[in-house]
């Protein structure tokens, strides 16, 4: 159940890099909130920027912020100092890293560094800890924690680790769960049990979620509301049935186009579409639209000349496409060409 109240509020957010060949803008301007026990997420290509915003928020960007603020309960985490953010780091915000090896200690138990994590931040006995760490360990599902506490993380599975690391997430209680593509390295059967877990755990604990994936499948399972992020812009946002039933954006209807499954689209010979080309450099934006080079609805001049701006349209929806209304024509006008050729799910 979600509370109407925001717990995190992005608002203009910037965030660059200086590299040798001039500043790359990986993440701007940026808007979105999340709502209490609300599951958001960010979907998007590799180098949409996705993951800069979410180290943004953590204040784990080696970048610059160029502007903006970040918003938690209703404190500006871009003010805070180092050691006040360590204080709200890993306690009141946890983070998942797509890559568990990557993220754990090898030359350490997994039991210590869930310990290690809750006595940085909880004022509790070397006892006290260990036993919240084997309730952490318990609370996600692995076997026997008490004994599973003395292992390496190399002696684990991938689906554990992952485990191990949601365990360490949640052993604070965090209010807000950020979780980079926490599935992506997973086969489906584990991948379906952690999405299940993460579920279950923030209908229990009323926990906030930022669900961070270029997989829309499981934005169809997790989320309550979608942020469609390109070339470090935010291009739709909309309530996650109303983008999988009517995407406005060129770019989303793309990647729905792309997607195999029931969420996805099929054409009349049952073909699945691709975006053509790849995201751009991001030290050479393309004039206009960043998408238009890759857009089927590109007209000269309209997407060429002048960026778009992120306006709300009907049904509380936020989009930047500066022919968006020619666009809704003619996907109603393929629906109804595809409904006559006997063709279902049409986008």
């Amino acid at each position: 159940m979600t509370d109407s109240s925001p717990l995190l509020q992005v608002q203009d957010l910037q965030v660059h890099f200086d590299t040798p060949d001039g500043v790359v803008k990986a993440v701007n301007d940026v808007n979105f909130e999340v709502k209490k026990g609300e599951t958001l997420a960010i979907v998007g290509e590799s180098g949409s920027g996705k993951s800069v915003t979410s180290l943004a928020i953590m204040r784990l960007i080696t970048g610059r912020n160029a502007g903006g603020k970040i918003l938690f309960e209703n404190q500006n985490l871009l003010e805070k100092s180092m050691d006040e953010m360590r204080a709200i780091r890993g306690n009141d915000i946890s983070m998942i890293f797509q890559e568990p090896m990557t993220s754990l200690n090898p030359v350490y138990t997994v039991g210590w560094q869930i310990i290690e994590a809750i006595r940085t931040h909880l004022n509790e006995t070397y006892k006290q800890a260990f036993e919240r760490a084997v309730e952490a360990l318990d609370l996600v599902g692995i076997p026997e924690p008490r004994a599973r506490m003395g292992n390496y993380p190399h002696q684990l599975s991938g689906g554990m680790r992952q485990r191990v690391m949601i365990a360490m997430a949640l052993s604070t209680e965090p209010k807000l769960l950020i979780a980079d593509e926490p599935t992506t390295a997973l086969d489906v059967t584990i991948q379906a049990q952690i999405l299940q877990l993460m579920r279950r755990l923030q209908r229990e604990m009323s926990m906030s979620i930022i669900f961070i994936t270029h997989d829309l499948a499981v934005v169809a399972e997790m989320a309550q509301r979608v942020v469609v992020m390109y070339s470090g812009n935010v291009v739709e946002e909309a309530p996650v049935n109303d983008l999988f039933k009517h995407p406005r954006m060129p770019y989303t209807i793309g990647l729905m186009r792309s997607m195999p499954g029931r969420h996805g689209y099929k054409t009349a010979n049952n073909r699945l579409e691709i975006i053509p080309g790849s995201m751009p450099n991001p030290l050479q934006l393309p004039s206009g639209c960043a998408f238009h080079p890759r857009c089927r609805f590109m007209e000269k001049g309209t997407c060429t000349s002048t960026p778009p701006k992120l306006e709300e349209i009907e049904g509380n929806r936020l989009i930047r496409c500066a022919r968006k209304d020619e666009v809704k024509q003619q996907l109603q006008e393929e629906k109804l060409k595809q409904e006559k050729s006997g063709a279902t799910h049409a986008i």
